[in-house]
């Protein structure tokens, strides 16, 4: 086996600051050109082809991940436990997402044919796209996982800048110039997310040796055996955002599902902060295959996931302060007058968002002590919270009810995760969430840190 070790060693402690900036303000470029996506889609689909794209658009995500269990997580953990190379989990990651979609279209066109409401919501040629689009969307993130775990963060942000104005201007092209309908809008992203796995594995290959290889039968089985384990948290992790989507696409109308579409896209952008910290912690704090680990390892990882946790639980919960403050001139703004329903939406998923970006780093401290069937635990609870909620609540109080359901099931995941970072590190509540005196002595090293890197390479 080539020996691509090298490629996978943590950076040192002070690039972390730097990482984040990197990873945060990808997230950031993304998360404001995909609202420039959305806010051209909301006007050109209006509220009912908003909703039938992103009924089939759902589907396609949860079709892609239910068909392809560890080809993203599975084949990261081997990667940065250098227990495989690059090559070798990239393409175990690949036959998992090509057989799984191969697979996952052939129910799904039997479905289809079974007279589910669901399908009812939009043309069968859009279902078709989105069957085509599932084993991209699952391959483009085993990718990205990839440069993740080398931590290529920087390419990454680049590939992300690329993926993002592509998908911009095939709308442009697509549903604007050529109005295509739903169609065009799930062909620019189809476009978009090829380019981006061209930019992944080119990068890939040029940084980090990679060549595609058969899969051995030994590291798939370790990387479905991880992914397994995993494969309800990823689950949560696909339907989570759109639970609610998912579930009003049974019994809800286009316009309902469109505004409820709208409001989840605008607040499911808050998690960029968490999903910041966490690609950059989870390399760092990663449990090596051997089980070599001191108890000074524990307690420097516990201490870093409780200040991650910290800071990523209030800043995020400010900058939904600042947003819901004028978040109805917003809504006018981006998705016009048509959506301005879905603005108290907005008030009832907030105390979610600051929830699941919480618990975004309870999940990434069990992931990398190899723990992953927690977070699945955690996910089925919240999961099965959202959909009891929204059964609940959906009869009385129509599209509201879903927005309920789901911050219910976000605070439900948080607190399980919560009790078992407890019970598995003996680290009690106050130790965990109380702020410490080192905290902000800790942000300003790192941001003095960055700006002194930034200075010396300038």
């Amino acid at each position: 086996m080539a020996d691509h070790s090298s490629n996978t060693r943590r950076r040192p402690a002070g690039k972390g600051g730097q990482d984040v900036l990197v990873v945060f303000g990808t997230r950031v470029g993304s998360v404001l050109l995909g609202l420039v996506i959305q806010a051209m889609l909301a006007r050109l689909l209006l509220p009912e082809g908003r909703g039938a794209y992103a009924v089939c658009f759902v589907f396609a995500t949860v079709l892609g991940m239910l068909c392809t269990p560890g080809s993203q997580q599975g084949a990261q953990q081997l990667v940065m436990t250098r227990e495989t190379d690059v090559s070798q989990a990239t393409s175990c990651a690949f036959a998992i997402c090509l057989c799984g979609g191969v697979l996952g279209g052939l129910l799904a066109l039997a479905s289809m044919g079974g007279g589910f409401a669901y399908f009812d919501k939009a043309e069968p040629r859009a279902f078709h796209w989105a069957i085509a689009l599932a084993p991209v969307l699952a391959f483009s993130l085993a990718v990205e996982h990839q440069l993740a775990a080398l931590q290529r963060f920087g390419a990454l942000a680049l590939i992300a800048a690329v993926r993002m104005s592509i998908h911009l201007a095939a709308v442009l092209v697509l549903v604007g110039s050529l109005d295509m309908g739903v169609d065009g809008a799930l062909a620019a992203v189809a476009g978009a997310t090829a380019a981006m796995i061209g930019c992944c594995l080119w990068d890939l290959r040029r940084h980090a040796g990679f060549a595609w290889r058969l899969p051995r039968a030994a590291t798939l089985g370790r990387i479905l055996g991880y992914g397994l384990r995993y494969h309800a948290a990823r689950a949560g992790e696909a339907l989570g955002p759109h639970m609610g989507v998912l579930l009003l696409g049974w019994f809800a109308g286009e316009a309902e599902i469109g505004l409820f579409a709208v409001a989840c896209s605008l607040m499911i952008g808050f998690l960029i902060i968490s999903n910041a910290v966490g690609n950059v912690l989870l390399p760092r704090i990663a449990a090596p295959s051997a089980p070599n680990a001191s108890e000074g390892d524990e307690t420097r990882r516990v201490a870093l996931v409780g200040f991650c946790l910290r800071w990523v639980g209030a800043t995020t919960a400010l900058a939904l302060i600042g947003v819901l403050a004028v978040s109805e001139p917003l809504v006018r703004l981006l998705f016009s007058e048509a959506f301005l329903p879905a603005q108290p939406l907005l008030w009832i998923i907030a105390p979610g968002m600051v929830a699941g970006a919480c618990a975004g780093m309870y999940m990434t401290y069990f992931k990398a002590v190899n723990k992953p069937e927690i977070c699945s635990w955690a996910f089925v609870l919240g999961i099965g919270v959202d959909v009891a909620v929204l059964l609940a609540l959906y009869p009385g109080l129509g599209v509201a009810g879903a927005a309920w359901a789901m911050t219910c099931g976000l605070i439900g995941r948080l607190a399980l995760l919560a009790w078992l970072f407890c019970q598995a590190t003996g680290a009690g509540f106050a130790r965990t969430w109380m702020p410490r005196r080192g905290d902000g002595a800790a942000v300003l090293a790192a941001m003095r840190n960055v700006v002194g890197q930034r200075r010396g390479a300038a």
